[in-house]
């Protein structure tokens, strides 16, 4: 078994930080590059009728995906579709079949 002085074992484990740390910047900088948009926005209300099996979940990743606005969370995305119905807020966030929902989302500006 080889035995490592600890002058060496000290420059590799500063070599591996410094690789720890440039990647952590790499994900960083991707993280708050990625998904933005910058430009104007219009912001599009429309409705959704509640289908039988329907979460706020699925609803949340389904018209999430339409918005093309800027970056926004599903949690984020859910919550205000609470807040623009009320009623939610009045049955713990039970949906049921038939209910029409008020959605809102952003879109980039043509």
């Amino acid at each position: 078994m080889k035995v490592q002085s600890k002058e060496r074992i000290k420059r590799r484990k500063a070599e591996c930080m410094k690789k720890i740390g440039v990647a952590f910047l790499l994900m960083a900088a991707a993280f708050f590059s990625l998904g933005g948009y910058e430009g104007e926005q219009e912001r599009v209300e429309t409705t959704y009728i509640v289908k039988s099996g329907d979460t706020l979940w699925d609803i949340g990743e389904m018209f999430l995906e339409k918005n093309t606005g800027g970056r926004r969370y599903i949690l984020e995305f859910i919550e205000g579709i609470r807040e623009i119905n009320p009623e939610l807020a009045k049955r713990g966030s039970d949906i049921y079949p038939g209910q029409v929902l008020r959605i809102s989302y952003f879109v980039k500006k043509q």
